[in-house]
């Protein structure tokens, strides 16, 4: 008799412990792995894997010249006749919105993210150089200064990852992950972005990401 209560006990118990993990198994079932939005509705994204979007130039009277190569996009600019060069690309991006521009750049001088360019404006630059400053533009045959040349200790040498966001009112840069700047947005006038050089540059960028 104390056979068949034992093997009673077990019985129900195997019932329960079934009874539980159903209820688990049913939870799972409405677990979403999706990752939760992080707010930009739309990307543009350029891996420099090909030139499908005309990021080559050549102007031989100035010896300056940008191409694709290898995964990455390189910029050579010596600027013999003192012109300005900019190679951008549309992106489509609403500039009138939050948003966020990231790309992975270096040079043996000055080189910069390029951004709210247009047909008719040649849009804002955020520099950095290999001495570890940085400073931010507003492009043009006589550039106006936002933030003048500053140090930061977050440059290093090398590839260093560069953004500018666009939150509400404010501009947002940084560099490597530390925010170096802070100042009010300004009104863009396209959605092309991309690159610049200064005079006797050569520059390389990894990729170009815009979110808004």
């Amino acid at each position: 008799m104390k056979m068949k209560s034992y093997a009673l006990l077990l019985s129900l118990l195997g019932l329960i412990l079934l009874g539980g993990s159903g209820c688990v198994i049913h939870d799972d079932d409405y677990y979403d792995p999706t990752p939760q939005p992080t707010g930009y509705l739309n990307v543009f994204n350029e891996e420099f894997s090909t030139d499908n979007r005309g990021w080559t130039f050549d102007d031989p009277a100035d010896s300056a010249y940008a191409f694709v190569t290898g995964g990455l996009y390189k910029f050579v600019d010596y600027s013999y006749t003192g012109g300005t060069h900019e190679a951008v690309v549309t992106t489509s991006a609403n500039f009138n919105r939050d948003f966020l521009i990231q790309t992975r750049m270096k040079s043996n001088y000055a080189m910069a993210l390029i951004f709210g360019a247009s047909n008719s404006s040649y849009g804002y630059s955020f520099f950095i150089d290999e001495a570890g400053y940085f400073a931010v533009y507003k492009e043009g045959y006589h550039p106006d200064v936002i933030l003048d040349w500053q140090r930061s200790s977050a440059i290093n040498s090398g590839f260093n990852d560069v953004e500018i966001e666009q939150v509400n009112d404010y501009w947002y840069g940084y560099i490597n992950g530390v925010k170096v700047f802070q100042t009010p947005a300004r009104v863009l006038s396209g959605s092309k972005t991309g690159f610049m050089v200064l005079a006797n540059t050569t520059g390389y960028a990894d990729y170009l990401t815009v979110k808004w």
